[in-house]
């Protein structure tokens, strides 16, 4: 069973690419071109929450390191939705489950 990428615990990874890559590639209007030319926009906080991603951090960690720049619960639980549901299905973000 693949691992729930809303679950705190899940680990995401970005694949192919680096998070500070990943983060400098996008748009100042939040959009992201992929290799195939196709183009697919993200929340805009989508951009500081790449360069935590390490194969290592949990969901949770992720949430976490975010709400002490300013990001609430809510408010990271939306973006990381979205920013799930864009780039799952291109294969740059993939997830294995985390301790439990």
């Amino acid at each position: 069973m693949p691992a729930d990428p809303l679950n705190p615990a899940t680990i995401p990874r970005l694949n192919g690419t680096d998070g500070i890559a990943l983060a400098m590639a996008m748009t100042a209007t939040h959009d992201l071109r992929l290799e195939n030319d196709r183009i697919v926009r993200l929340p805009p906080q989508a951009r500081g929450i790449f360069p935590l991603i390490d194969g290592k951090n949990t969901v949770a960690d992720l949430a976490a390191r975010l709400e002490t720049r300013g990001v609430g619960a809510d408010q990271f639980r939306a973006v990381w939705r979205e920013t799930v549901e864009t780039l799952t299905p291109t294969g740059l973000l993939s997830f294995t489950a985390g301790p439990s």
